[in-house]
């Protein structure tokens, strides 16, 4: 990373974060980058020896990028008309790829470095609406220059067709604005130095905007390679100086031939050191634009492959789709049948409950009857008597004497 020359000479390291958009075809190559699953790396920035020193602040909750995203749209309701197959899909994942230069970490140390990493986490966190939209972040420590891939579902806030507030994906919406990377870069700037960061903000009207990482390497590499080119230019401007001979083994230049030709000069040495880094930075351009190349190229089969298999599954689908129709309303009215045999099965259980009931109300009722019949036949038997005893008591002249019996008078 190019430094910034201060008037007081110090050196002043930049806070960058980068943007990338990924489809759903380009998720599984992501993730084999970002949790270094390949087994071929054409990046000699990756010093395999260290790769144990990466680490997550993040990890998925399921086994890949794909299916965490969908565990994270199920989970919280996100809505979205998205296109995840086919050619032109939708954009469903960003990847903020968060760094400075190698001499910002080396000189705030291994354990500043880590949280230099956190702080910016937060940030990402709060800058993508809560820390449930990250899918991965990822620090690497293997390459050069320390940097996070961090990447999250880009949602806004909106409303479903009833009107019920939801959360969207929609990077489109997300990004809106022309303003928006400017907007970032700002808002990262202000976050990092209020965590205490000596940091400068990149340059405003960058070109740089929503690059992807190769992208991003190819083009400061073409930025070192023509500012290299323009000290070249210089040395070699020397040749063009004419000079005239005078005594003693001397010669004399124009003021201006001389002030180019001092300029050169102080540069010479820098130059001859930019000579190699010259040859280094162009052999390092060609890698990467290969392989840029190659993983377009991988990109582009997998994509067909996609297609393929997608046309495939539709063909699939139509074939069973009958099937699985009769097969689900198979379904439904069996279960419908199951719960009117429970419905019918109470209903003749309650019946013979009542049959039950109404048996012993009837035994119950004849008992009765038997008792009234007895006690009417008693009733009658008992009545026949006394209507003989009365009808002998008149017969004998007795009704006085039982009544003087049955009534005493009481004596004066």
């Amino acid at each position: 990373m190019a430094l910034k020359k201060k008037g007081d000479k110090k050196n002043i390291s930049y806070a960058i974060i980068r943007n990338a958009n990924h489809k759903m075809g380009a998720v599984p190559l992501v993730e084999r980058h970002n949790e270094r699953r390949n087994h071929n790396y054409t990046n000699k920035d990756i010093d395999h020896s260290r790769t144990h020193e990466n680490y997550a602040i993040k990890k998925p909750q399921e086994t890949s990028y794909e299916k965490e995203f969908y565990r994270i749209k199920e989970a919280y309701g996100l809505k979205g008309n998205l296109r995840l197959t086919g050619e032109k899909q939708s954009t469903i994942l960003c990847e903020f790829i968060i760094t400075s230069d190698k001499e910002f970490f080396d000189r705030i140390g291994k354990e500043r470095t880590k949280q230099f990493f956190l702080d910016t986490y937060r940030f990402a966190a709060h800058k993508v609406g809560g820390e449930e939209f990250i899918v991965s972040a990822v620090v690497h420590m293997d390459e050069k220059t320390p940097h996070m891939h961090l990447t999250f579902i880009p949602t806004v806030k909106g409303k479903d067709r009833k009107g019920n507030p939801c959360r969207r994906i929609n990077a489109s919406e997300f990004w809106k604005g022309r303003d928006s990377y400017s907007r970032l870069q700002d808002e990262f700037y202000e976050w990092v130095t209020n965590c205490g960061y000596d940091l400068e903000r990149g340059v405003k009207g960058s070109s740089a905007v929503h690059l992807s990482v190769e992208e991003y390497k190819i083009k400061k590499t073409e930025e070192q390679l023509a500012d290299l080119q323009g000290k070249v230019e210089e040395v070699k401007a020397v040749d063009s100086i004419s000079t005239t001979n005078l005594p003693f083994n001397m010669v004399s230049v124009k003021r201006a031939d001389f002030e180019t030709l001092a300029s050169a000069a102080k540069g010479y040495v820098t130059a001859k050191a930019l000579e190699e880094k010259n040859k280094e930075l162009s052999e390092e351009n060609r890698r990467l634009c290969n392989e840029n190349e190659s993983l377009k190229q991988e990109n582009k089969v997998l994509s067909a492959k996609y297609i393929e298999l997608d046309i495939q599954f539709s063909e699939y689908y139509d074939s069973v789709s009958e099937q699985v129709d009769l097969q689900a309303e198979n379904t439904k009215l069996n279960k419908e049948i199951d719960l009117m045999k429970l419905s019918l099965e109470e209903k003749v259980e309650l019946i013979n409950k009542l049959n039950k009931e109404r048996m012993l109300l009837k035994d119950e009722q004849s008992r009765l009857n038997k008792v009234i019949t007895g006690l009417t036949d008693e009733l009658s038997s008992l009545k026949n008597r006394f209507d003989r005893v009365m009808d002998f008591i008149h017969k004998q002249g007795l009704k006085e004497k039982l009544d003087n019996f049955l009534h005493p008078k009481r004596k004066r």
